[in-house]
């Protein structure tokens, strides 16, 4: 009898981090607080049936990770941050791929509105 896999997305939704990023050497010295939207699937087979928080990704991993690594050190553009976030979080257990999205809201250029985000999918 052949066991099928189960896999299971979890969406952990606006995790602020503050990051020192931009182009302009004012913009990284006074650095801005980020907005992070995180999915992961994950192969579920296990918490399927037991129910422990060890045969899962815990939300708090992929929180830390998203402030270990936006605090690591100074960030020009907000795609490489988001490279960052995938690379680490797939390196969690159980995780089959990651989706990153990375929400800047203040563009700090006269006459610029609205924000821009960046979107970026992963799979090991």
């Amino acid at each position: 009898m052949s066991i099928d896999k189960k896999t299971t997305k979890i969406n952990i939704n606006n995790i602020p981090c503050y990051c020192s990023i931009g182009i302009a050497p004012e913009e990284k010295k006074m650095g801005q607080q980020l907005f992070v939207d995180v999915t992961i699937e994950i192969d579920s087979t296990k918490i399927s049936k037991t129910d422990n928080i060890i045969d899962t990704v815990s939300y708090v991993d992929v929180y830390q990770i998203v402030q270990k690594v936006g605090q690591s050190k100074s960030f020009s553009v907000i795609e490489f941050l988001a490279e960052e976030l995938s690379s680490h979080i797939l390196q969690l257990p159980l995780i089959l791929s990651v989706k990153v999205k990375v929400h800047k809201p203040h563009i700090p250029y006269k006459g610029f509105q609205g924000n821009v985000s960046v979107e970026i999918e992963r799979t090991k």
